[in-house]
């Protein structure tokens, strides 16, 4: 017997210990850089990238997590973007823990590393709400401005989240691991990644079909094949966009969106094969394949992850996130996976089909 909620809680999501290790690290490098009094004066902090989001997840053994934190800086005039981030350096690398680390701190183009000598590096990103210009990061490398629009960013995928019924989060973790532990589309980056999903999260696919994202398998499933959808539609990078201002194609290339593109169609293959298959060894053996052994029996005694769903849906319980096999301990299996293939092919019907697209 098998469950995703298992393969995300033992095996994907970040631990909570490690989560709250980040957490407490952050606060002592903030708290470092406002003693350190810079001449741009330090406003607040807020996180950022995949730890606000909630999908980050475990790296593979041979390689550190990392997150990122935005760090408000007071306006100075006449100070170019590349020295904000140089006074973040500054009070980093004088300070007397962090500037006598085993790794010495590092000045990247938008952000100041702190790595740790176990299994993570935190970046810190400066910022400044620029007046009558809004929020924006540096690029230190071309000494210039970029606008940012992290808070629009998290604000639209939580409405995606919440028209997916809370599994947006838990299919990008899925996605997420697949690239890093299973090397697929290895290329892309989470950004990238985390915006396709939600492109292809509209209110029109739960208005055909209220189950489209009903748990996580069903989820898993629609969501690949709308991606695979996606990319028959566009032999070209096409645009990337999270809303009208929140735009990352220059975040992918062409060869490496063509690599995404054939990559998430076979994707799509596998995990369809896997959702109508009416086996209990063969559905065990093909979800597997995909996700390695981490595709386990689910403890009963395994805690609470601290990434619970946003989602309208959320409450549900356990058993909504059954994987179709797992569903045997309530009753008929074979029952419970042809709905949820049934589900897929549902939340599939009446889109036109295309040259080359799987049936439903």
């Amino acid at each position: 017997m098998t469950d995703f909620n298992a393969l995300l809680e033992n095996t994907v999501n970040l631990p909570d210990g490690k989560l709250d290790s980040l957490a407490d690290r952050v606060d002592k490098i903030y708290a470092a850089i406002k003693a350190a009094k810079p001449d741009a004066s330090v406003l607040s902090k807020k996180r950022q990238g995949s730890w606000a989001q909630r999908t980050i997840i475990n790296p593979p053994k041979e390689l550190e997590f990392d997150a990122d934190f935005m760090l408000e800086l007071e306006e100075v005039p006449g100070w170019s973007p590349a020295q904000y981030n140089n006074a973040v350096f500054q009070a980093l690398d004088k300070d007397p823990v962090y500037g006598e680390m085993d790794k010495p701190v590092e000045a990247k183009n938008r952000c100041v590393r702190v790595s740790y000598a176990n299994d993570m590096h935190v970046d810190v990103v400066p910022y400044v709400n620029r007046a009558d210009e809004g929020e924006h990061i540096i690029n230190a490398e071309t000494d210039e401005w970029e606008a940012s629009n992290s808070d629009e960013f998290t604000t639209w995928m939580k409405e995606k989240d919440d028209l997916a019924d809370g599994n947006m989060r838990r299919v990008i973790r899925l996605l997420k691991y697949l690239r890093d532990h299973r090397g697929w589309y290895k290329d892309t980056v989470s950004i990238i990644l985390t915006t396709v999903v939600g492109i292809t999260i509209k209110p029109e696919n739960v208005l055909a079909d209220a189950k489209s994202y009903a748990n996580v398998p069903v989820a898993l499933g629609r969501i690949v094949s709308d991606l695979a959808e996606w990319v028959r539609e566009n032999e070209t990078l096409p645009e990337v966009e999270a809303g009208e201002s929140a735009v990352f194609t220059h975040r992918w290339t062409e060869t490496k969106y063509q690599q995404f593109r054939t990559e998430i169609q076979k994707l799509d293959t596998k995990i369809s094969a896997a959702l109508v298959q009416t086996d209990e060894d063969e559905s065990l053996a093909l979800w597997r394949e995909l996700f390695g052994t981490g595709f386990a029996a689910a403890d009963s005694d395994t805690k609470g992850s601290k990434f619970p769903a946003i989602g309208a849906g959320a409450a549900g319980g356990a058993g909504r996130d059954l994987l179709p096999v797992e569903a045997a301990r309530l009753g008929d299996s074979k029952r419970a996976i042809a709905t949820s293939a049934h589900q897929v092919a549902t939340a599939s019907a009446g889109r036109p089909a295309r040259p080359g697209q799987r049936p439903a």
